[in-house]
C-alpha cells in the first residue's frame, strides 16, 4: 500500500484543488494522509512556499501538478 501526504495549508485554494485530483486515485492500495504544513517545523521549513505538496516515502512532488504528472508519480 502507498501511502501519500498531502502538505496544506489554512485557506489554499490550490490545496482543495490538489485533494480534488487525489481523489482519483484513492483505492484499496494507494491512500493519502492531508497534514497542514504547520504540524511540523520541518515541513513549514522546507515548504512553507510551495503548497500543495505530494509526499511519498523519500519523494515530493510540488505543485502545479496534474492527474497525469500524480499518475506518473506514483507509477
Amino acid at each position: 500500500m502507498k501511502g501519500l501526504i498531502l502538505l496544506t495549508g489554512r485557506d489554499c485554494h490550490l490545496c482543495a484543488q490538489a485533494r480534488s485530483l487525489l481523489s482519483e486515485f484513492i483505492h484499496d492500495d494507494i491512500t493519502f494522509d492531508e497534514v497542514d504544513i504547520y504540524a511540523k517545523r520541518i515541513y513549514l521549513d522546507k515548504y512553507w512556499d510551495k503548497i500543495p505538496v505530494l509526499l511519498l516515502e523519500e519523494r515530493e512532488l510540488l505543485w502545479p501538478f496534474d492527474a497525469e504528472v500524480i499518475k506518473d508519480f506514483l507509477d
